[in-house]
C-alpha cells in the first residue's frame, strides 16, 4: 500500500492504528473448541475484531476453523486474548477455541485461497 505525498514521491501507509502502524500482515488459523454445541464463528469473529488488532477476512471460516489476519507487531498479545476467549456449555464456562496455529502471510493466504475455492464449488461464484 502506497500514499504519494505533495511533493511527488510515493511513501508507504503507515498501516492501521490498531496495528502499530505495521503494514505487513500474518495469520492466525483458529479451531473451534469440539465441545462446543454449534458453530461460534460470529461469535469468534466479532471478538476478533472487538479487540482493534485483527480481524476476519472473508472466506475465513471452513470446517470448523476461522482464519484471522494481524500485523506482526500485534499477533502474540491477539493470540493470547483469543485463548482467553470462553463461552458457557451447560453450566461451565469452557475455551472458545481448541488450538490456535501462527500462519505465515502466504500461508494465510493459501488458507483463504482454498477456503474460496471450497466456496465456489459449494454456492457457486459470490455476488
Amino acid at each position: 500500500m502506497a500514499a504519494r505525498d505533495t511533493d511527488g514521491p510515493i511513501k508507504p501507509c503507515t498501516g492501521l492504528v490498531g496495528y502499530g502502524g505495521d503494514t505487513e500482515r500474518v495469520y492466525l488459523l483458529l479451531t473451534e473448541n469440539p465441545e462446543l454445541p454449534y458453530r461460534h464463528a460470529a461469535f469468534l469473529a466479532t471478538k476478533v475484531r472487538s479487540t482493534g488488532i485483527g480481524r476476519a477476512p472473508r472466506f475465513s471460516w471452513r470446517d470448523g476453523k476461522l482464519l484471522v489476519e494481524s500485523a506482526p507487531s500485534v499477533v502474540a498479545e491477539l493470540a493470547r486474548r483469543v485463548e482467553l476467549l470462553t463461552t458457557t456449555v451447560g453450566h461451565r464456562q469452557v475455551p472458545a477455541v481448541a488450538s490456535v496455529e501462527y500462519l505465515t502471510a502466504e500461508a494465510g493466504r493459501a488458507v483463504l485461497a482454498e477456503n474460496y475455492a471450497a466456496y465456489v464449488v459449494e454456492f457457486g461464484e459470490p455476488a
